[in-house]
C-alpha cells in the first residue's frame, strides 16, 4: 500500500465504500501485531476488531527493525541523543519489570506527571505493556487539578520528576503531586540526581527499575475494546471529564497520521507537547506505528534552542500551536535556521489568525 501517487479522494471513497478491505490492508501496512487476529474488521454496534487479541505496544517493537532509529532528542550540552527501536523496547521492559514488581496488574490505573521525555515515551509504553491503563495528568497542572485526576482515575501510582526545567526557571513538580495525593511516586530527576527529599514509601526511577528481573516481560493481551490511557477533557465547563482510548485508538491515531500527515519510515516528527494531552500519546504512536522517528526537545520550544534542534534532528513533520509561531515571530528565533527539510506543519489546540497561520 504505497502512497506514492495516491488520489486522496478515492483513498476516502475507498475508505468508505468498503472499510473491510480498507482497514485489512492499513492494518498490515502499519504492521499491527496480533496474537490472535481479529474475526473481522466491523461489526454492527460497531465493535471494532472483534476476536482479535493483541497489546498495542507490542506493534512498536515487534516485527520490525531493531536497530532503526525511533528516538531523537537533545542533549544539554547542545548535542543529540539517539535511541534505537531494541534500547527503547529495553527500557519500557524494564518499567513493566518493574511494575509487576510493584504488583501492578492488567487493568490497573498508573498515571504519568511529567513533562515528554525519553524515559516518559518508556514509562508511558512500559504501563500499555503490562495493561495497564496510562492516567495522562499535564506538567503544567496545580494542585487540584493534580488531585481530581488522581481521585477520577483511582490511580494506585504516579510517574513524576523532582523539577522541570524551563530555561533558567526550576519549575516544582514533585511536591505539587505529594499536596494532591498520598498515591505512591516514582520519582526521575530532572538533572544528574534528586533535588528534593522523597516522601516514605516513594521511590526513586533507579530503584524502581532495580526491583524488577531483568529479562522480558510477557505482554498482557487483551481485546481491542481494552483500555489503553485515561485521558481528560480541560475542565473548563465544570468537573474534568474522563476520555478512555482502548487498543484501537492509537491503530486510529497511527492511521490518521499515515493518511493525513504522510509520516513515512525515516522520518523525524516532532511536536512540542505532554502526555497529559492527547497529541503525547498520540505522537508516540503516529511516528512508531508509521516506522518514523519521535523528535524530543527536552526543554522550552519557545526560543532559538528548539529552532536549531529541528534544523540538526532532520525534523520533516513538525507540530505546533499558534501561539509558538507567534513567540518565535516576536523573539526572531527562525533567524539563520534551515527548515528546508520540514515538509509538514500541523496546527491544534487552538484558533489562530490568519498572518500567524501562514
Amino acid at each position: 500500500m504505497t502512497r506514492t501517487g495516491f488520489d486522496f479522494a478515492a483513498l476516502h471513497a475507498w475508505s468508505v465504500d468498503d472499510p473491510q478491505a480498507y482497514w485489512t490492508e492499513l492494518l498490515r501496512a502499519l504492521k499491527i501485531h496480533f496474537d490472535s487476529p481479529p474475526q473481522t474488521i466491523l461489526t454492527a454496534g460497531p465493535t471494532w476488531l472483534p476476536g482479535a487479541s493483541l497489546n498495542i505496544a507490542a506493534s512498536c517493537f515487534e516485527g520490525r527493525e531493531g536497530t532503526d532509529t525511533v528516538l531523537v532528542r537533545n542533549r544539554a550540552d547542545g548535542g543529540l541523543a539517539y535511541w534505537s527501536r531494541d534500547e527503547l523496547k529495553r527500557r519500557a521492559a524494564r518499567v513493566a519489570q518493574g511494575l509487576v514488581a510493584q504488583g501492578v496488574r492488567e487493568g490497573d490505573a498508573v498515571a504519568i506527571d511529567m513533562p515528554m521525555t525519553a524515559d516518559s515515551v518508556a514509562i508511558y509504553l512500559g504501563i500499555v505493556w503490562v495493561g495497564g491503563v496510562v492516567v495522562s495528568i499535564a506538567d503544567s497542572f496545580a494542585v487540584e487539578e493534580i488531585r481530581t485526576r488522581l481521585t477520577i482515575s483511582q490511580a494506585r501510582l504516579v510517574f513524576t520528576q523532582d523539577h522541570i526545567l524551563r530555561g533558567d526557571k526550576v519549575l516544582p513538580l514533585y511536591s505539587r503531586v505529594c499536596a494532591a495525593s498520598q498515591v505512591p511516586c516514582v520519582v526521575l530527576a530532572a538533572a544528574n540526581s534528586l533535588a528534593v527529599p522523597l516522601r516514605q514509601g516513594d521511590a526513586d526511577f533507579a530503584s524502581f527499575l532495580a526491583a524488577g528481573d531483568s529479562g522480558l516481560p510477557a505482554y498482557s493481551l487483551g481485546s481491542a475494546q481494552r483500555a489503553s490511557n485515561l485521558l481528560f477533557s480541560s475542565g473548563t465547563t465544570g468537573s474534568p471529564k474522563a476520555i478512555p482510548w482502548t487498543q484501537m485508538t492509537p491503530i486510529k491515531a497511527a492511521a490518521d497520521a499515515w493518511a493525513h500527515h504522510d509520516i513515512q519510515p525515516g522520518e523525524v516528527v516532532v511536536w512540542p507537547t505532554n502526555l497529559g494531552w492527547m497529541m503525547g500519546p498520540w505522537l508516540i504512536y503516529a511516528s512508531l506505528l508509521n516506522g518514523a522517528t519521535i523528535g524530543l526537545f527536552e526543554g522550552s520550544p519557545l526560543g532559538a534552542p528548539f529552532a536549531r534542534f529541528v534544523e540538526e534532528a532532520k525534523v520533516s513533520m513538525l507540530g505546533l500551536v499558534p501561539s509558538l509561531v507567534r513567540a518565535w515571530r516576536a523573539n526572531g528565533a527562525l533567524e539563520g535556521c534551515d527548515w528546508s527539510r520540514v515538509r509538514r506543519f500541523s496546527s491544534t489546540g487552538e484558533a489562530s489568525n490568519p498572518s500567524d497561520m501562514a
